[in-house]
Parts: C-alpha cells; sequence; structure tokens
C-alpha cells in the first residue's frame, strides 16, 4: 500500500470512528438551500459483487431517492422553486457499456425503482468477441495489465442489449466513438468522436441522446470540446465530484462522484457523506472558467 492509499485509510477510518461522515451527510441534507441531489459514478458491476452493490443500493435508499435522468432533470424546477426533497435524488451512471452493467446493475436498478444512465462507447460495443480485450487493454483501460481483468470488467453490451436498456426507461448516454480523450482534438475529430457516436446510439435506440460525459480525468476536455458535447446533448458529466445544486449548476456540466460496487461500507459511506466535495472545489471552479460556464445567481 503506496502512501496515498495508507492516507486515504486513515482518514475514512478516522470518519468513520468519529462518526464525521454521518455528520456530515446529515448536516447536508438539512441545508435544502444547498444541497439539492448527486450523480454516483460506477465502471464494473460484476456478478461476484451483485449482494455487495445490493447492500450498498439498500444503504443509499434510506438516505436518498434512487431516481431517474428524466426525474432528476426536475431538479431545477425544485431548486426554482425552493422546493427541495427531504430525501435528496441520487442519479446512477456507469462508464463503458460493460456487460455487467446490463445483466447486474440495471436489474437492480430497477428493483429500487430507479433507473441508470449507460454511457457507451459505440466502437466497443461493435467490438468482434475476439477483439474486445484487446480494445479493452488499449482504449477503455490502458493502464491495465494482462490478469488485472476478469471476463465481465472488459465484455462490452451489444447493440441490441443498448436498445433493450432503453426501451426498459434506462438513458443511453455517449461516452465518445472510441473511449477518445477529447484534449486538443480538432473540429472534425470532435464531430467524429461526438457527433457521429450520438447518432450511432440514437439509431440503436430509438431515443435522443440527452447524456454525454467525458472519457478520463476532470481536465481531460477543453471549451472546444465542450461547445461540441453542447450541439448534441443536453446533459454533460463531468468526473469531478460535488453535490449537484440547482441555483449554482447547470444540466450542461454536472458533477460525479466515482463510487465503486467494490467499496467497502466505510469507503462508500465516507463518499456519500461529501466529506470529499472540499477538496475538490478549487477544481470544479477551474473547470468552469476552463469552459466559461456561468453560474446561478446563488454563486459558487
Amino acid at each position: 500500500m503506496n502512501l496515498r492509499s495508507q492516507t486515504r485509510a486513515f482518514v475514512i477510518r478516522a470518519a468513520t470512528m468519529s462518526r464525521m461522515d454521518e455528520l456530515a451527510f446529515r448536516l447536508q441534507t438539512r441545508l435544502k438551500g444547498r444541497y439539492y441531489g448527486l450523480v454516483v459514478g460506477v465502471h464494473e458491476t460484476p456478478s461476484s459483487l451483485e449482494a455487495q452493490f445490493r447492500q450498498q443500493l439498500e444503504w443509499v435508499s434510506k438516505r436518498f431517492t434512487i431516481t431517474t435522468l428524466d426525474r432528476f432533470a426536475k431538479l431545477w424546477e425544485q431548486a426554482s422553486q425552493g422546493n427541495a426533497s427531504f430525501k435528496p435524488p441520487v442519479l446512477f451512471t456507469f462508464d463503458d457499456g460493460r456487460e455487467s452493467n446490463y445483466t447486474v446493475a440495471a436489474p437492480l436498478l430497477e428493483s429500487f425503482g430507479g433507473r441508470g444512465v449507460f454511457f457507451v462507447v459505440p466502437a466497443f460495443a461493435e467490438c468482434a468477441a475476439d477483439q474486445a480485450l484487446a480494445f479493452y487493454r488499449s482504449r477503455i483501460n490502458p493502464n491495465s495489465r494482462p490478469g488485472d481483468e476478469t471476463c465481465e470488467d472488459w465484455k462490452p453490451m451489444s447493440p441490441k442489449q443498448i436498445a433493450e436498456l432503453a426501451a426498459r426507461g434506462h438513458a443511453i448516454g455517449n461516452h465518445t466513438l472510441s473511449h477518445e480523450r477529447l484534449l486538443g482534438l480538432s473540429p472534425a475529430m470532435l464531430e467524429q468522436e461526438i457527433g457521429t457516436s450520438a447518432r450511432k446510439i440514437a439509431a440503436w435506440t430509438g431515443r435522443p441522446v440527452d447524456g454525454f460525459a467525458w472519457t478520463f480525468g476532470w481536465d481531460a476536455v477543453d471549451a472546444n470540446a465542450w461547445r461540441a458535447i453542447q450541439r448534441y446533448h443536453r446533459f454533460c458529466f463531468a468526473p469531478c465530484p460535488g453535490p449537484i445544486d440547482g441555483r449554482v449548476d447547470i444540466p450542461a456540466l454536472l458533477w460525479r462522484r466515482e463510487i465503486e460496487v467494490k467499496y467497502s461500507p466505510a469507503e462508500y459511506r465516507f463518499l456519500y457523506s461529501g466529506l470529499v466535495d472540499l477538496w475538490w472545489s478549487t477544481r470544479r471552479r477551474r473547470l468552469r472558467k476552463l469552459l466559461q460556464v456561468s453560474q446561478g445567481a446563488s454563486g459558487a
């Protein structure tokens, strides 16, 4: 375990023992004027962790309302009316279009009355069986090493499975055509990775592709890419943790906390508490400035 991991484990353990995580969560939920909702980002959901994911969802459902993209969009109506829910809405999103999201995550969310947003990579979905692992290692997770993956981690959903999820009420989002880093791309490449991808997904589902999530880090995007995203999508999700405040945030730039199903109860409770949000506040401001995003009337 490296120093960063040791520090993270110490902070989580200290927060759990002192109950600071629970206190922080209660404080956020009581500040109705600021905490309106949360978006969670997830990657693989293998069957070996199905029970663990169900346990997390049971914990979440007691504190949040597990919702859908359409219902989450009503946040801005609620905020304008000053009518925040006692149990804030939480929206689950899943990156890369792995088959385990179809077989495990979607049915679990449905059992809790929610629907997810599944950000798919069309070039991954169209991979032949003997090409998927190579694509995963080179494009989806270039840091992976042979032996790191299990079958469910790298096997993609098919276009047919993606269309079925859409028919069941889940939202299918765009995660670029080939899991490309958007920073510094030419207009032609941006159109390929964003526009062509959106059209392909819409052809599979027969529905508009409202959501987009860019790949890799919080700053792996620029203003040109963001403007291209806006041409095709209503919502853009950033890999940058933070609560969604309808008076400050806009649908075109939404924050996500990465909370994986493999995390222990202590880890996911700490992340849901919002204690990490202050650490990321400077990056959220930098990202707004980089993308030239105006905030709401209430400020940061």
